[in-house]
């Protein structure tokens, strides 16, 4: 045990933060289609198979390789994790700062903090966002489950910036005043043209703001190819008084004033005077409208507006006007979305389309990989369900180049829904130790391999950048930790890699503790979740075993901590390093370390076994020694695998008081060598 004691000289200073942008690879040989059906009543559909679905790719009919059916009342799919991530339901809240007014956006504001409370399902992601003219589309946030964050950000979507660098996790709302400085629908270019020149006057005016209408298509088209890279169907809730629905199609039946100045202009033979786009539309910003109908409809992406003006009336203190909100459909109706005039009951009008989602099959099928962008229109058929009718994603795109905010996104998506990556070899641990004064220290060993770090380096240092997050069962998260490593690669040599110890602060409750680890300025990411539980204060608590690594083989950095928390891994004042990734040798013995708090040494049982492929292995280790403190006991044990099938298996502990049956089990992952 004294060697171990070298561990103290290995530690590391914590490096500095930073935020960055991140890459992610789409991969779009397994092309996966959320399909869902209803009937007539707008009932979804259940009980098909893949039978029921015929799936064609630019005409050509594919081969349904794989399919899933989600139902998302049913209880399991409310436990299930991870969920396929195309079969979750996103919801982007789009402010738009252009074309609203002060009080819009306090109503806006009110309309998503009752969506996010009572619309969103514990399953549904959500992403807070920012349209201006004069600045752009903004991301405010990832799509998350974290309320705290998208509360926050709801409070002042404007200048709001996470201190999350993948904009996933935030704290407590901070209610701010609503501000007075919002954009005005309508923007006078000139503010003082003579009379004589009135109608030069409109018609720059209307230019004006037809270019300000042109630039929010634009954006919307741009917002369509960001969300791309995410997986499912999209859906934005734009919340937005609208634009002058004039500018985009032309003079409205009931404008008769201009109607016959433009009849009297040309029959005087004044042609010239005639504003053809105030009358018939401009075939540009028609143009830019389909186009955005096409991005949006392509990333899978529907947007439904909600009107927050409130009640319209069509007359104010200059007389009659024609107040409609038939901007808001123009946006909505080509993506298939709908228009909510009830911005104070946003869930009501939600609830019917949201119903129709309930169930939702997964069509999975493989095509060409290329990295040309071209665009696939996809077909959908459901056969035997008369009346029926199918709604699912235009198409998708082939994996081409990616902004940095598509990549930023690509990878809070990693973190979401535990997808898997193996570039980086990463296992974890964590001990969560029983809570005192409400929350616990739960430390962790994160095991990064050195391979997948220096990988193709194309210097002698390398950057990672490591996030851990801790997801509690309502998808808050309550605690996290971010850190960049400069990682000297002649200095590695002869290191398995990082031992990377951060500890975080969680309340009693159950927890998935979630961490990347990317190299920056690569494709190179590594990821593991791991399952805990926080006992309260008295509860009898079993940390997983933990093999005693060799401190010389790593490099061990110390990480982010909440307080200056002493080294947690000791027996009898010595240290020792926990393994994340342990591997075993049959006939070769490992000494593992057991800690079990609040039970009595007289009164406890316990019982260990190894889990290959064939089954389990019953085995109890010797114990070396046997330490009690006031609330801890802790054993030091000699374990020798004897018959244990190559490739993975995992060492299982059960505790539990003699004379009870409430046992307490652990288990740790191995690799058998």
């Amino acid at each position: 045990m004294r060697c171990l004691g070298r561990i103290a000289f290995l530690i590391l200073l914590a490096t500095s933060a930073a935020s960055a942008q991140v890459k992610e690879t789409i991969d779009v040989h397994l092309v996966e289609v959320p399909v869902t059906v209803v009937d007539r009543a707008g009932n979804p559909v259940r009980g098909l198979t893949a039978a029921n679905f015929e799936l064609f790719d630019q005409g050509t009919k594919r081969a349904i390789g794989n399919f899933d059916a989600i139902d998302f009342e049913s209880e399991a799919v409310r436990s299930a994790s991870p969920l396929n991530p195309s079969a979750r339901r996103n919801f982007i809240l789009l402010f738009d700062l252009s074309f609203s007014s002060p009080i819009g956006r306090n109503k806006a504001q009110e309309a998503a903090r009752n969506f996010i409370a009572r619309g969103m399902g514990l399953r549904d992601l959500a992403a807070v966002a920012t349209i201006d003219v004069d600045r752009g589309f903004r991301m405010v946030t990832s799509l998350t489950t974290d309320r705290n964050l998208l509360g926050s950000a709801i409070a002042n979507p404007r200048t709001f910036v996470s201190s999350d660098p993948l904009r996933i996790a935030g704290t407590a709302t901070l209610q701010l005043a609503p501000a007075d400085n919002v954009a005005r629908a309508d923007v006078d270019a000139v503010d003082d043209f003579a009379a004589d020149i009135a109608r030069g006057e409109k018609k720059l005016n209307d230019q004006y703001n037809r270019s300000r209408i042109e630039r929010q298509l634009r954006l919307l088209s741009d917002l369509g190819r960001t969300l791309r890279v995410l997986p499912g169907r999209k859906q934005i809730i734009l919340f937005s008084e609208g634009f002058d629905p004039r500018l985009v199609r032309g003079r409205d039946a009931r404008s008769g004033a201009d109607e016959q100045d433009d009849v009297s202009q040309t029959t005087s033979g004044n042609v010239w005077r005639v504003d053809t786009d105030a009358r018939y539309g401009s075939s540009m910003t028609m143009t830019l409208l389909d186009e955005m109908a096409r991005s949006l409809r392509g990333s899978d992406v529907v947007l439904h507006a909600v009107d927050i003006q409130g009640v319209r009336v069509q007359n104010d203190e200059n007389g009659s006007r024609i107040n409609s909100n038939d901007a808001l459909h123009l946006l909505s109706r080509p993506t298939g979305g709908e228009v909510f005039k009830n911005s104070n009951d946003v869930n009501a009008d939600l609830e019917k389309m949201l119903r129709a989602q309930n169930v939702v099959y997964v069509l999975g099928f493989r095509a060409p990989a290329s990295n040309s962008g071209k665009f696939h229109e996809l077909k959908v058929r459901v056969t035997g369900i008369p009346g029926a009718h199918v709604f699912h994603r235009a198409g998708y795109y082939d994996s081409g180049a990616e902004s940095a905010l598509e990549r930023s996104l690509s990878n809070a998506e990693i973190v979401l829904n535990d997808l898997v990556q193996n570039d980086i070899n990463v296992a974890a641990l964590a001990a969560a130790f029983p809570a005192k004064d409400g929350s616990a220290q739960v430390p962790m060993v994160i095991d990064i391999g050195a391979p997948g770090l220096l990988h193709d380096a194309k210097a002698n240092e390398v950057v990672a950048e490591v996030y851990v997050y801790a997801f509690d069962d309502q998808g808050v998260v309550r605690d996290r930790t971010y850190q960049r490593l400069t990682i000297n690669g002649e200095r590695m040599a002869g290191h398995k890699g990082i031992k990377y110890f951060p500890t975080l602060t969680l309340p009693p409750g159950k927890y998935a503790l979630k961490t990347l680890v990317r190299v920056a300025g690569t494709e190179r990411k590594g990821f593991v979740r791991t399952d805990i539980e926080v006992p309260s204060t008295n509860d009898v608590a079993l940390l997983p075993p933990m093999f005693v690594d060799d401190p010389a083989a790593w490099i061990v950095v110390r990480g982010a901590s909440h307080d200056a928390a002493p080294y947690p891994f000791h027996i009898n004042g010595e240290p020792f390093m926990p393994s994340a990734s342990a591997g075993v040798t049959n006939g070769h013995s490992r000494r593992v370390a057991l800690f079990v708090f609040n039970v009595e040494p007289d009164e406890l049982a316990w019982d260990a076994s190894a889990i290959d492929a064939l089954g389990p292995h019953p085995g109890t280790p010797a114990v070396l020694q046997r330490l009690q403190g006031q609330d801890v006991m802790k054993l030091l044990l000699d374990y020798s695998p004897a018959d244990l099938l190559a490739g993975p298996a995992s060492f299982d502990v059960t505790v539990h008081k003699k004379g009870s049956s409430d046992a307490r089990k652990a288990s740790v992952p191995l690799v058998v060598q």
